[in-house]
């Protein structure tokens, strides 16, 4: 017996969490791609929708990236390390909003660099997102 999945459409994340963060890290700027002015403290987020966990969910696999600097330009990986522990923390321990059904830790954060060698530091938490939409 095959179970008929009903149409979905899968709802970005970016701007569901995006303002949460900024709230709450009003010290770090966030976005879904770097700043070409090299803030202090810098977070990246890319939600990229991955399979279906159930007829009406799916995985949503959220890349963080955090970039610290010190005055002298220089990169400070563990700030970055920390703020990406700090990031993580809230966002596991929010009920989340919706449309996210939950939010749990996949891997990191681990030391990673990037392009031009700054070190940042690189987390995945993975979302289980309702794909009914909202009535």
């Amino acid at each position: 017996m095959s179970v008929l999945a009903p149409p979905s459409r899968p709802p970005r994340m970016e701007p569901v969490l995006l303002p949460l963060l900024r709230e709450r890290f009003g010290d770090a700027r966030f976005g879904t791609i770097r700043d070409r002015g090299n803030p202090r403290l810098e977070c990246v987020i890319v939600a990229e929708p991955q399979q279906r966990a159930t007829p009406v969910s799916q995985y949503v696999r959220l890349s963080v990236s955090v970039w610290a600097r010190r005055d002298d330009g220089t990169g400070d990986i563990d700030a970055a390390q920390r703020l990406a522990a700090d990031i993580e923390l809230f966002l596991t321990g929010l009920w989340p909003p919706a449309p996210i059904v939950s939010i749990r830790h996949e891997s990191g954060p681990v030391r990673m660099g990037d392009g031009d060698g700054t070190l940042c530091a690189y987390l995945v938490l993975l979302l289980t997102v309702s794909t009914v939409p909202a009535q």
